[in-house]
């Protein structure tokens, strides 16, 4: 096994936990692929100052970087500096519980009922508006944004029942998630966002339920579009210093023998 097979499974473990991080990170759903393609390949070319242990900070301090760079190219930014940081110190250790709420989402999505099922496929699977959803189903797209936001909170609920993540669900739960689940797919208005941004600095349990949200639709996403994938075209593994002497000696005793069969050869033709 070489080393980049251990690396590749860190990875695999951790994919997850990086993709909400971005996403909370960065709430657009674009710049957060985005963003998650370039840690990795980030991550891969400081394989070998990997830390054989915490991984997962370590990982998250390069995405912290790599989604601090990004942010320079928002506008407008999805929140404030100061709540950025707040968010990046706080949010990492909330997700250690994030495998226990994986598997705990596909048992509680499968109790829904069917037409709930088929409601959040057509939003996630479709990436139907609430306005296409409601032209389709001759309801106003308010009633199911209304719709969808309950939905959502009650997921929300269930998972942190059985699968506490953080603090209790803070006052104010429905309005806080309703502005998250805004932030995340791109609905949110200038009286949202700074809304939003009250509620969310300096409070914890608002973090984390502001958390919660961009888990569920991590977890929705992946359920309905697939999970996210290692971009395994960018991990062509980097040659140590060692490996990169052999071959530069292997290459420059390749052009000797060269250049002496072709001086040899062309002794024996000059004397024919």
């Amino acid at each position: 096994m070489n080393a980049q097979d251990p690396f590749r499974e860190l990875l695999n473990q951790h994919r997850r936990r990086l993709s909400v991080y971005l996403r909370a990170l960065l709430p657009a759903k674009a710049q957060a692929e985005t963003a998650f393609q370039e840690t990795v390949s980030r991550l891969h070319q400081q394989i070998r100052q990997a830390p054989k242990t915490k991984f997962a900070q370590w990982s998250e301090n390069i995405a912290r970087q790599v989604a601090l760079e990004r942010r320079r190219h928002q506008n407008p930014l999805p929140f404030s500096d100061d709540l950025f940081r707040q968010l990046a110190d706080t949010i990492g250790p909330l997700l250690d519980r994030l495998e226990h709420y994986h598997g705990q989402f596909a048992e509680i999505l499968e109790r829904l009922p069917p037409p709930e099922r088929e409601f959040l496929r057509r939003r996630h699977e479709l990436e139907l508006t609430a306005e296409q959803i409601g032209l389709t189903e001759e309801r106003p797209a308010s009633v199911v944004s209304r719709d969808l936001t309950l939905l959502h909170a009650t997921i929300v609920s269930s998972l942190n029942e059985e699968v506490p993540l953080g603090p209790p669900l803070p006052g104010g739960a429905m309005d806080l998630g309703r502005l998250s689940d805004q932030l995340l797919d791109g609905t949110i208005n200038g009286d949202g966002r700074l809304i939003l941004e009250t509620l969310l600095l300096a409070d914890a349990p608002s973090q984390a339920h502001y958390l919660r949200h961009v888990a569920l639709e991590c977890e929705l996403n992946w359920r309905y579009r697939g999970e996210p994938g290692l971009p395994m075209a960018t991990l062509n593994r980097h040659l140590s210093t060692r490996e990169k002497w052999v071959t530069i000696a292997f290459a420059t005793t390749f052009l000797v023998v060269l250049a002496f069969v072709t001086f040899v050869v062309g002794n024996r033709l000059n004397a024919w």
